[in-house]
């Protein structure tokens, strides 16, 4: 299995628009210019997408794939969403229409945003055929692409998102200040675990660098992977902290399990 953080950036990315700029940052280190949030997932040829922010279309040319076998998305917040229209190419070739898998909830704010590319309007020209299908995650496990998935919940602040982990090997958990205690016990002595540590002070709905750390202690992963963080958290500084085999994301991070 192959694992590629396309972004690791909070939902404004580094550096932000604005007076905000760069924040804390180095402006000098590459490694501190993050786009939004997405992972690619590969094995066997199958290429599965973890959330489609803005950013997507510059983030999957880097990677040369010529098809997304399905794509999971954890929640419908903008910068894990807007970048959907940009997959049509993907369908155009075979005619083949791309999964979406999600929570029912995302799935109707998808669907309400999106129309177009899942069912086609009145006023469609003819060449135009909707690129995609979407569909409700019902249980705590799917099969997808030969991968065994399981899904789990975890809380955002106001809403709850989706926790995935690929093979008991690999689990992704962004946009998360809250894990039920019961998904520890599922987060346990994986290969890695990448997860949502936003900056050093505490935010109403992601996990800061402290909790992070905690979590990892409990869950014992062989290495551990920070992704969304912020213009508030510098490369280097988040590296210098971390635990043994705990890593801050960088943009076009690969890791092989």
């Amino acid at each position: 299995m192959k694992v590629t953080i396309l972004g690791c950036g909070t939902s404004v990315g580094v550096p932000a628009l604005g007076s905000i700029g760069w924040g804390k940052c180095d402006s000098r280190n590459p490694l501190n210019n993050r786009q939004r949030s997405s992972v690619l997932v590969q094995k066997n040829g199958k290429n599965i997408l973890i959330d489609c922010g803005p950013d997507i279309r510059n983030q999957l040319l880097k990677t040369n794939i010529n098809k997304i076998d399905a794509v999971l998305l954890t929640h419908a917040h903008s910068d894990h969403i807007m970048g959907l229209p940009d997959l049509r190419p993907f369908f155009w070739p075979d005619k083949q229409k791309i999964p979406i898998y999600t929570n029912s909830d995302t799935l109707n704010k998808v669907f309400h945003s999106f129309e177009f590319l899942f069912i086609k309007q009145k006023h469609s020209p003819d060449y135009f055929y909707p690129p995609l299908d979407i569909f409700e995650i019902k249980n705590n496990e799917i099969q997808l692409g030969g991968f065994d998935i399981q899904v789990f919940n975890q809380n955002h602040g106001n809403i709850d998102t989706l926790g995935f982990i690929f093979d008991k090997t690999f689990a992704y958990s962004t946009d998360v200040v809250k894990i039920p205690e019961e998904n520890f016990s599922k987060l346990k002595n994986l290969d890695l675990w990448i997860l949502d540590s936003l900056r050093k002070e505490p935010h109403v709905s992601h996990a800061h660098f402290e909790l992070s750390f905690e979590w990892i202690k409990k869950s014992k992963p062989k290495m551990a992977v920070l992704t969304h963080l912020s213009w508030e958290t510098d490369y280097n500084e988040l590296a210098s902290i971390c635990p043994k085999n705990v890593y801050p994301a960088y943009d076009g991070m690969e890791i092989q399990i």
